[in-house]
């Protein structure tokens, strides 16, 4: 059998050899990783960390997690929302390299449990008629309302609102005219820390009067008073007055045994002055009386009222006819 000379196979085997050498020569080391760290590495929610990296010989570099592509040197700061992993993947003709580096974020820490009871403020009593008073106060946070009342302090009596409010007012119907009332206010916080307000107390005024009258005329104006001192002198003028009068009926069916007539005297929405006139009666039903009340002049008057009384000192309900002003 005729075979190859053996040099033919060495020289073939050379060849080969030296081409693989060239290949392997010739093809460039992957990209390094010189760098690619999250400082801290463990952050709280809210708070951010910085990813810093330093890459040598990549031609394309990139970091997951929407960072995207990013030069050889660089940082980024960070505030992710939940534990996040972040991959750098760096690329060359020598092939792919990759590293992770993880953030770790701490969930919120809970509440601190509240243990403080709300502050209350500006406790008031406004009494709306003899029979009705509105109680208000502030808190500052948002909570109930309740209060407890009655005619001694040991009250007996609650009105509440589960509202949470920082404002607060509660009605109080009901109530007994001319009658001491004892109260205090309570708000409860969502935590249901609870706070009172210090013992208080309010008077409802007197109720209205059972008896009736119709006003049948009504005029209030200024008046000169002038002295005449006779011997041939001039008249000289003395006072200058501010005066209401008018007539009213007895409407109602009972014998008045006396009317208080109160004259105010107003500088827009300011009581400047008041005089009292007092019918002491008795004014049958249907009887017909004057009155007229005057006061000195006071030039910063510019509108006159006039309330009425019973001999109790209730207000009288007063209808006003056709042609009373």
């Amino acid at each position: 059998m005729k075979t190859k000379p053996k040099w033919y196979i060495v020289l073939f085997s050379g060849l080969a050899l030296i081409s693989v050498c060239s290949f392997i020569s010739c093809r460039p080391e992957p990209p390094a990783i010189v760098l690619f760290s999250a400082a801290p590495s463990e952050i709280n929610l809210g708070e951010s960390a910085n990813l810093k990296w330093l890459i040598k010989d990549a031609t394309s570099l990139t970091i997951d997690q929407g960072i995207g592509e990013v030069d050889a040197t660089g940082s980024v700061d960070l505030s992710p929302t939940k534990t996040t992993a972040y991959t750098l993947t760096a690329t060359n003709a020598g092939g792919t390299v990759s590293k992770s580096v993880v953030i770790y974020v701490n969930p919120p820490l809970p509440p601190a449990a509240d243990n403080t009871p709300p502050v209350i403020k500006g406790v008031l009593a406004l009494p709306e008629t003899a029979t009705k008073t509105v109680i208000t106060w502030t808190t500052d946070e948002p909570s109930s309302s309740e209060v407890e009342y009655g005619k001694t302090a040991e009250y007996g009596l609650t009105a509440t609102s589960d509202k949470l409010t920082t404002t607060h007012s509660v009605t109080l119907s009901g109530l007994e005219p001319d009658t001491t009332y004892y109260y205090r206010v309570k708000s409860k916080d969502s935590a249901d820390n609870e706070a009172s307000s210090t013992d208080n107390t309010f008077f409802t005024p007197q109720g209205k009067s059972k008896y009736s009258m119709k006003l049948l005329s009504l005029e209030w104006g200024r008046k000169t008073e002038s002295m005449d001192i006779g011997m041939g002198v001039s008249p000289i003028e003395e006072r200058k007055f501010l005066f209401i009068k008018g007539k009213l009926q007895n409407a109602s069916q009972a014998t008045l045994r006396g009317v208080i007539c109160t004259m105010n005297c107003w500088d827009g929405d300011t009581l400047v002055k008041y005089e009292v006139y007092v019918y002491y009666g008795p004014a049958l039903p249907g009887h017909v009386f004057e009155f007229d009340i005057q006061t000195a002049d006071d030039p910063a008057v510019d509108n006159v009222t006039i309330d009425f009384a019973d001999a109790e000192g209730k207000e009288i309900d007063v209808d006003i006819e056709a042609g009373g002003q």
